[in-house]
Formats: structure tokens, sequence, C-alpha cells
């Protein structure tokens, strides 16, 4: 599903007007997707080295390329030095939060998601770095522990979960949109050629 026109122009549009902001850097715009991207300069990159040899702030830098060259407009945004952490910033002006799945514990995923969900995200993206480290069965396990936790707030606003391997984005939960009861219950939405995670039909979900 191509993004329409309106997404498009209101795409260029937030592009223009980030040039023109002395607080972001890296403003682009991908000519062929129209995805746009930026970086506030008080957004803080996790300067450490992870277990396969990446800083693991370049992971975030991966997780925006993919949604960019996908049509979305993702900003990282500034965050507070001190006090509530923030999430890392907006995927098509939904508060999103960024999480690495580095190892194979079985609390990884779910544990990921509680902190988002803590950040007062809507959206999570979850990044593997390593195509070992995904299977669909483990996502759909961490997301069925995540819904099953007595943690999750009840003023919870996370709706979404995008999740990328390397450079591929290879599935989507939208629980306003799949008519699935409950976190525990749903399955992955695949990607399919050139579509928009956010606008799969429900009837494409593996039920």
């Amino acid at each position: 599903m191509r993004r329409s026109d309106l997404q498009l122009e209101e795409n260029y549009n937030e592009f223009l007007r980030l040039l023109q902001d002395d607080d972001y850097l890296e403003v682009t715009h991908d000519e062929e997707s129209g995805g746009v991207s930026a970086i506030h300069i008080l957004h803080k990159f996790d300067k450490q080295t992870g277990p396969y040899g990446v800083r693991r702030g370049d992971y975030e830098m991966k997780v925006v390329k993919v949604l960019r060259e996908l049509g979305h407009r993702i900003v990282l945004e500034a965050e507070p030095s001190s006090g509530e952490k923030k999430c890392d910033g907006l995927l098509d002006d939904i508060p999103t939060e960024i999480k690495a799945i580095e190892g194979m514990g079985e609390w990884a995923i779910s544990t990921k998601l509680l902190n988002a969900e803590k950040q007062r995200a809507r959206c999570a993206v979850l990044y593997f770095p390593e195509e070992g480290l995904y299977s669909s069965f483990r996502v759909s396990e961490g997301v069925r522990l995540f819904g099953s936790s007595p943690d999750i707030s009840k003023e919870s606003e996370l709706t979404r979960i995008l999740v990328i391997v390397n450079d591929e984005l290879v599935a989507c939960w939208d629980k306003e949109t799949t008519p699935i009861e409950g976190w525990s219950v749903w399955e992955g939405l695949r990607r399919q050629n050139g579509a928009n995670p956010f606008t799969i039909s429900p009837s494409d979900a593996k039920v």
C-alpha cells in the first residue's frame, strides 16, 4: 500500500520545516519513498558497544533508515538529562521507543516492552541486530508475556509494535486495527512488498 498524496505532502512540509530549525540535524528526505527523518541536537545516543561489535546508538540509526525508506516520518527527539526518561521520538507523530534485543533470555522481549510502556510510548520498535536472535515464535511469546504481566499500567498507551531484523521490517502488531482480543493472542502482520505496516488490512493477520 503506497503512502497517500496527503501523507507525502505532510512529510515534505515537515521536512522543509525541520530544515529551518537549528535544533535538528541530519534532516533527510527520501525522494523515492517520501519518507523523512531528523535528529534533535539533544537526543542521546548510547555510546556503549554491544555484544555484536556495534555501538548501541547505531541501532537507532538503522531503525531510522529502514522506516524512512518505507515512507515514514521518523524524528528522534530531545531527551532530558535527568528525571523521567522519555521515549526516543515520533514515528508519524506517534510517540515511539526503540528497543534492541541483544540476548536470548526468556524475558528479554517482554521486559523491553514493559520499559517502553513506562516511557509512555504508543509504539515500540523491537530491533534485532542479528537474524539468529529473531523468530516469529519468540516475538509472539514475548508479546504474550508482556500482555499477561501484572506490571502493565492501567493507563498504558502502547498499542503498536514493529519488528525490524537487521535492515528489514518483518512484522507489525496494531491493537487498534487488528480485530483480535488481547495482546496475548495477537499475531504478526507480515510485511507486504512496499506496504505501510500501520495500514495493512486486518484480513492479512495470521490467525
